[in-house]
């Protein structure tokens, strides 16, 4: 008799029986076997709930292939990033570098103008959003108004423009800025305008805190000899460089420009060499 052949290729693990008798006899060898998991993978059970999914016509076909391809890819992104990983399996942001480890500011010849000191003694406003405005009061020079974008202001402060966007709203909020959108001509935006209000300007540039300066100090009177009275002597002013004015002889002024005049006359005529005529 010819030899049987199996169908089923040899590399293939199948089930056999046991062939000694006793207590074991007619068992499966699969279930003998140690170590092997009674429950599937957990990739295998989510790949069958997709396909069961697709099955039911919940979703299509090539959005099942898509979510069962990411199972996988998902699985080895988790080992191989699993220390950066956070809560619920969302990758962490990179890890701020230390405040004294940042890079210096790029030099600069910008300067700020005098400017008040309420927000800088304001608790309602950050410590970045300060310094913010500062360096809007920098770019205002001397005026009250500047032109600027959140993006070119968050690579000033090296920050995000979602943060300048923070700032700006927490000082529009105290009033200390107003802003303006810049449009082109066809209604683009091409920025913000930002003006600075009283809040920020010092108190001698406006007429009304000025006036209300001097009347509550009535004694800064001016005292043009108060640096040059002695004391112990009452009524007598010392001697000074500062107070001394030249004194000036009117007719020794007035000979002196007499002779000068007949003598440019006298050289006039010896030029021209005429002669002086009488006259009757």
């Amino acid at each position: 008799m010819t030899e049987e052949h199996f169908r089923t290729p040899r590399r293939v693990l199948v089930p056999t029986r046991a062939c000694e008798t006793g207590a074991n006899a007619g068992t499966d060898l699969l279930a003998l076997m140690q170590g092997l998991p009674d429950a599937p993978h957990p990739d295998f059970s989510a790949r069958a709930a997709i396909w069961r999914d697709q099955r039911a016509g919940l979703i299509s076909i090539s959005e099942a292939q898509r979510r069962s391809a990411s199972i996988g890819a998902v699985t080895a992104t988790a080992q191989g990033t699993g220390a950066k990983q956070g809560r619920g399996g969302a990758p962490r942001p990179p890890a701020a570098r230390p405040r004294h480890e940042r890079p210096s500011p790029n030099d600069s010849r910008q300067y700020a103008q005098a400017m008040a000191t309420t927000a800088a003694r304001d608790d309602r406003l950050t410590p970045n959003a300060k310094a913010f405005l500062q360096v809007l009061r920098a770019r205002c020079g001397k005026g009250r108004e500047t032109s600027i974008t959140k993006g070119t202001a968050g690579n000033i402060m090296a920050r995000s423009t979602r943060t300048i966007r923070r700032y700006l709203v927490d000082l529009v909020r105290f009033g200390y800025v107003e802003l303006e959108i810049r449009r082109s001509a066809r209604g683009l935006h091409l920025g913000l305008t930002v003006k600075l209000t009283a809040l920020v300007a010092p108190f001698y540039e406006e007429a009304k805190g000025l006036a209300r300066w001097l009347a509550e100090t009535p004694l800064a009177a001016f005292r043009p000899f108060e640096g040059v009275f002695d004391p112990s002597k009452q009524g007598v002013t010392l001697l000074s460089s500062k107070n001394q004015t030249k004194t000036i002889s009117p007719s020794a002024a007035l000979g002196s420009a007499v002779t000068n005049r007949y003598a440019a006359r006298g050289r006039l005529m010896r030029r021209m060499g005429a002669r002086i005529v009488p006259t009757v």
